[in-house]
């Protein structure tokens, strides 16, 4: 019997059942994707766009219900007529507060 027939579509099947594993277990994409639970949404910034995308910034408080850490979880969505994006990125509160410093320091 030929296995290479297999092999694709159980790769598919393994990967998209860890995905939908971590948005039943942490309760959405993003955390998901961090690996955390959303505690709160500390705000969102609507980024320029060109003709038909939409960018936004997303910041949220967030907890690792494993280990019970805290960190800062933040989001860039893109959506388009045709498609979407999202890249989430993981902070730790010593980094997120670094950030924040550089950003008020550049904005001054």
């Amino acid at each position: 019997m030929d296995y290479t027939n297999l092999i694709v579509p159980g790769i598919v099947l393994l990967l998209g059942g860890r995905f939908l594993y971590g948005r039943l277990k942490y309760g959405s994409w993003t955390g998901s994707f961090l690996k955390g639970t959303i505690e709160s949404t500390s705000g969102e910034l609507q980024l320029t766009g060109r003709m038909g995308v939409a960018q936004k910034l997303t910041v949220y408080a967030m907890r690792n219900e494993d280990s019970g850490d805290s960190f800062v979880g933040f989001v860039i969505s893109l959506r388009a007529f045709l498609g979407a994006s999202m890249q989430p990125y993981k902070l730790t509160k010593t980094q997120a507060s670094e950030l924040a410093s550089y950003l008020t320091k550049a904005a001054a």
